[in-house]
């Protein structure tokens, strides 16, 4: 029977069907979904088929057998509970881990700020002291890898987050922001480099140099295109973090680019940092969700 001339049964959509339904829409195949969810395929299939009952109309295209194809596509109906769906399923992650962070903490919540390598000291000391010598700010610091920034917000690890963003970077939409600080870059060679002793360089002097590959925003740590039109001499594997970046450096393999805050944490014998001109600064911003309206959280992005 044509399910779209099917009444609505009654019931409640749950958590795991949307998971269901957003693994066929991800692996776009109930076999590949079946086996990302290690479930049975039979089970997806009357999951989907539930739902879909529930909703009154189709939501995954199916061939004439009724099986859904390799390949299949959503229909706008589903479509739509997707795009719902993705937002649903994340809120829930987020306040089940704030949860589970404050049982651990004690009964007071307290607010994880996200900090990473490229977070000036100023600020988490400002943070601490504040929180040192304020009754209604409570924070605790958490580290936060590269290139992580939105998502450990988006899955609750964090409240808020500290992130240099390119001078034209677009942000999540997931996010709002609050301009905190800008800050240069600057290039890192190992100690014997014909350029280490320089007290500044141009980017173009850089253009012929093979540079350490970036695990993220490759075009602000690899300034990616760079403005004569050359194309960096990119070596890899990517560094995921500073200490994998400066070891490649001070091996002599090739330099990098990285923020001065870096440099400050870092100098040592065998590697140089040396300021890098004709480069706009980068931003640091301080990021939150945007639809986190908590006051603490408000009060924490007006500090700065």
């Amino acid at each position: 029977m044509d399910q779209r001339g099917a009444g609505r049964s009654g019931g409640e959509l749950d958590v795991r069907s949307l998971r269901y339904l957003l693994a066929v829409s991800r692996e776009r195949s109930f076999t590949g979904a079946a086996v990302s969810l290690q479930v049975s395929q039979p089970a997806l299939s009357q999951a989907i088929a539930r739902t879909e009952q529930l909703v009154g109309g189709r939501l995954v295209l199916r061939d004439a057998r009724g099986v859904a194809r390799e390949g299949s596509a959503l229909t706008p109906a589903g479509q739509a509970l997707v795009a719902d769906a993705t937002r649903i399923t994340e809120l829930l992650d987020r306040a089940l881990v704030r949860a589970r962070r404050i049982a651990e903490e004690g009964e007071r919540e307290r607010l994880a700020v996200g900090i990473g390598t490229s977070t000036p000291r100023w600020v988490s000391t400002r943070l601490v002291q504040a929180s040192q010598e304020s009754p209604d700010l409570d924070v605790v610091l958490r580290h936060v890898p590269w290139g992580q920034e939105v998502a450990s917000l988006a899955d609750g690890r964090v409240d808020v987050v500290f992130l240099n963003a390119g001078p034209d970077e677009v942000l999540d939409a997931r996010v709002r922001a609050v301009h905190v600080a800008d800050t240069q870059r600057v290039a890192v060679f190992a100690a014997g480099h014909e350029l280490a002793g320089e007290t500044s360089i141009d980017i173009a002097d850089l253009d012929d140099e093979p540079i350490v590959d970036a695990g993220y925003d490759r075009e602000v740590w690899l300034v990616e295109p760079r403005p004569s039109g050359a194309v960096p001499r990119v070596v890899g594997p990517p560094a995921q973090n500073v200490e994998e970046m400066l070891a490649l450096v001070a091996s002599g393999r090739a330099m990098a680019i990285t923020a001065e805050v870096v440099a400050a944490g870092h100098r040592s014998d065998d590697i140089a940092f040396v300021p890098l001109r004709g480069l706009d600064p980068l931003r640091l911003v301080l990021l939150a969700l945007a639809d986190d309206e908590r006051p603490a959280v408000a009060d924490l992005l007006a500090s700065f």
